[in-house]
């Protein structure tokens, strides 16, 4: 590892655009990923196909997954050309297939303040975007399963690699109603995988027995994995399931994940910083477990206390990011009720988080 390119306090990764006009090329990789994975990355990343299947999902739902901020104007309708940027942005600065994936109006995204009609709008701007460069999973949870249908239908219309669905919510679910759902989800696709969400937050937590019924579904493809106990509990899932399907971590815990089989995590850091998420991928990689945990300590950790007292002032996760993306000098925007932009003071307060850890701050 190139370490005049990494710095575990933090302050010493270096920003850069290494990929002319959103196109990556094998003569174009950065620095850092050369000298994780060598020339086959840039093999991987031009014949890994956008559409995930259980025989090849750990080569596409794999990296940093980051779920899409929704960018509005100052009415608070869809700011499109703000998505476009945000998206280009993160093409140029290393995304791609092989080494990371989009997550299109998940809960970062909003999805609960969308129309069904903006959740289509968005992923049909994701996709045009995206090219098949970056591999897209499009959020189809929903209250009225009619909506999750008709996402389904849009995800497999844009190629998107998977749709992320969760248990129902708002009213308690049975064992039963939860099969039910994804048995029908399941049967309506023709291409698109599912990744499976364990949101055990809303009243329901996936155990066993559920996910190795619901992992026998041929279209599940991935598990959006976090657990209520922690520690054991999610170390025994992602052993469990992370050679059938792609496990992305959604519990913070990336280098022992990755250690364990699992294929990415979840990152709203790598909105903001994309460089750094990148990095710490490809020190996982390539077996640097301790020098990916002490730089998760020294960045990602600081970031997230205070993204956390900040969610437990206004709802969403939008908030900060978006503050953030501001803060260095990309489009981030307003946020829709219930949320609220931060104040002065919380804008202050990140500010300073981010120089301290070294983002690029403007």
């Amino acid at each position: 590892m190139d370490n005049q390119n990494f710095n575990a306090t933090g302050n010493g990764l270096k920003r850069r655009s290494f990929i002319a006009g959103g196109v990556l090329t094998a003569g174009a990789l950065p620095d850092f990923l050369k000298s994780a994975f060598g020339d086959a990355v840039s093999i991987r990343a031009a014949t890994v196909p956008p559409v995930a299947s259980k025989s090849d999902v750990h080569k596409i739902l794999c990296g940093p997954m980051i779920p899409v901020v929704t960018n509005y104007n100052r009415d608070l309708s869809l700011d499109l050309a703000g998505l476009k940027e945000n998206l280009q942005y993160l093409i140029q600065h290393g995304m791609r297939k092989g080494s990371g994936c989009f997550l299109i109006g998940g809960a970062g995204g909003d999805f609960p303040m969308l129309s069904v009609s903006e959740r289509t709008t968005l992923a049909r701007t994701a996709a045009e975007v995206s090219e098949g460069r970056v591999p897209i999973v499009l959020c189809a949870q929903a209250t009225d399963e009619r909506v999750t249908l008709e996402i389904a239908r849009v995800a497999e219309d844009i190629g998107a690699a998977a749709i992320q669905l969760s248990p129902p919510y708002y009213y308690h679910p049975s064992d039963e109603d939860v099969l039910r759902l994804f048995r029908k989800v399941n049967a309506s696709l023709k291409k698109c995988g599912i990744m499976v969400y364990n949101t055990f937050w809303e009243g329901y937590d996936l155990s066993f027995e559920m996910l190795d019924q619901l992992v026998d579904l041929d279209h599940v493809v991935s598990l959006k994995w976090a657990a209520p106990a922690g520690g054991s509990q999610y170390m025994r899932g992602v052993v469990r399931y992370g050679e059938k399907i792609a496990v992305i971590d959604n519990a913070g815990m990336w280098p022992v994940t990755s250690m364990l089989g699992g294929s990415g995590f979840i990152t709203h850091l790598a909105t903001i910083w994309p460089e750094h998420e990148l990095q710490i991928y490809a020190l996982t990689q390539a077996g640097e477990y301790r020098k990916a945990m002490d730089s998760m300590r020294a960045v990602n950790w600081p970031w997230e206390e205070l993204q956390g007292k900040i969610g437990s002032r206004t709802s969403a996760e939008a908030p900060t990011v978006k503050c953030a993306l501001e803060l260095c000098g990309r489009r981030g925007g307003p946020v829709r009720p219930p949320s609220r932009d931060l104040t002065e003071e919380e804008r202050s307060d990140l500010r300073r988080v981010l120089a301290k850890i070294g983002a690029p701050v403007v």
